[in-house]
């Protein structure tokens, strides 16, 4: 059989480290690694064989003639601080390894990203620290799970031993209540052998138990962010003590939490743009949602005095332009991604201080890759039928109080320093 090559690390299901081709998803890059590859070509001009040849070197494998154009442009692309972290002893562990992790490829993204923001020689983030400890862990797992693939125990016996050893695991190293743990991995010891009710119900649990689990890498990870971004704001010593209080007590992202009442969940774009709008009108009233939609950008970049239809009048084509600002707007709410140059025009339309516009703008980014993130664990719900298993996991999206309530006190000797 003719040589495969694949690029990159084939990654693992399980989601103590979630998959960074989804991550990426949620970043506004579709397609995962394949898509961003595809795209670095475009923007590079640099010729790659097609995109379905990139999409599978990715999955399965290529011939050498293949990849090499692949590895040949990726090359061109890491900064020499990244190229030299990439080719490090410090990644050996996760590059040598025959074990499929999801380690490596976050690895290298929390060191790319540090290292376009910081100098080469600044101390590891808070999020690279906890990247890193992160995909230790997922190795020490994987590890005992190929000992235990390796010893002499009945496949049984080591399905069971197995796990019994994921339960200890998530239990010491995770928030996941271990009611849903033990309840998530006694579903998947059963269910194979089940069918009908009882099937969708474990599939439930077990599913429950996995979303559980990316809930605690993301929130852990905001968590992370949010000490990286008040160690910077301290360094520039531009905090008021109200503001350094707020965000002990809240991080970076205590106004955009998703909330659910039971029948409907608040993603967090809108949440923070209704703690945003409160006050902020004449007299410290609140403003409207229609007031709010007023300041997205024009529709295809019209103007609303002007009127293109025929026997339109220039006020009915005003109201056209506000109704659809209205809807655009319930659009943004409810999931659908801004692109990102009207997310821009937004944030200026909407932010009187020109200062105060790139924090702005980049905790509504946030706000867009936090709900693309919840509305993707929903939707493998839905797919699946599992209406009832999704309304007992959707109040573990409202936990992340839980986690920062671990960093308060880390919040506040940084602030206080």
């Amino acid at each position: 059989m003719a040589e495969r090559i694949r690029i990159g690390s084939p990654e693992t299901a399980f989601p103590f480290i979630p998959s960074a081709d989804k991550f990426l998803e949620y970043l506004g890059k579709p397609g995962g690694m394949a898509g961003f590859i595809n795209a670095l070509g475009k923007h590079l001009n640099q010729p790659l064989p097609d995109p379905k040849t990139v999409r599978k070197a990715i999955k399965e494998g290529v011939s050498p003639r293949s990849a090499a154009k692949i590895t040949d442009m990726l090359k061109a692309v890491p900064s020499p601080g990244l190229h030299d972290y990439i080719n490090s002893s410090e990644l050996a562990p996760w590059i040598e390894t025959s074990l499929n992790n999801n380690g490596l490829a976050w690895l290298c993204m929390t060191k790319g990203a540090s290292l376009q923001i910081f100098p080469a020689d600044s101390p590891n983030t808070f999020i690279e620290q906890f990247v890193r400890r992160r995909a230790e862990l997922e190795m020490e797992l994987l590890r005992s799970g190929l000992e235990l693939r390796e010893s002499d125990t009945s496949a049984s016996g080591c399905e069971e031993k197995w796990r019994d050893s994921v339960k200890g695991f998530l239990k010491a190293n995770t928030l996941v209540d271990f009611y849903h743990i033990e309840k998530g991995l006694q579903a998947a010891g059963t269910i194979k052998a089940s069918a009908g009710d009882a099937r969708r119900e474990q599939l439930g649990l077990l599913l429950g138990l996995y979303t559980r689990i990316r809930i605690d890498f993301y929130y852990h990870l905001l968590s992370n962010i949010s000490l990286d971004l008040i160690r910077w704001y301290a360094e520039q010593d531009t905090l008021q003590s109200h503001e350094k209080q707020w965000l002990v007590d809240n991080s970076f992202f205590g106004d955009m939490l998703p909330v659910f009442d039971g029948e409907r969940l608040t993603l967090p774009f809108e949440r923070l743009l209704d703690n945003w709008r409160k006050g902020a009108g004449i007299n410290g009233q609140d403003l409207s949602w229609g007031q709010i939609a007023e300041h997205l950008p024009d529709p295809y970049g019209l103007d609303a005095t002007e009127s293109l239809a025929r026997n339109q009048t220039v006020e009915e084509r005003k109201v056209r332009v506000r109704e659809n600002k209205k809807s655009r707007l319930l659009e943004w709410r409810n999931g659908t991604r801004p692109k990102p140059e009207q997310l821009s025009e937004f944030v200026r339309n909407l932010t009187p201080r020109e200062d105060d516009v790139p924090l702005a703008e980049m905790k509504l980014d946030i706000a867009c890759i936090y709900g693309a993130f919840i509305l993707d664990e929903l939707g493998n719900f839905q797919k699946c039928g599992l209406i009832n298993a999704l309304n007992d996991t959707l109040p573990a999206f409202e936990s992340y109080p839980a986690y920062w309530a671990k960093y308060k006190s880390q919040a506040a000797k940084i602030l206080a320093a």
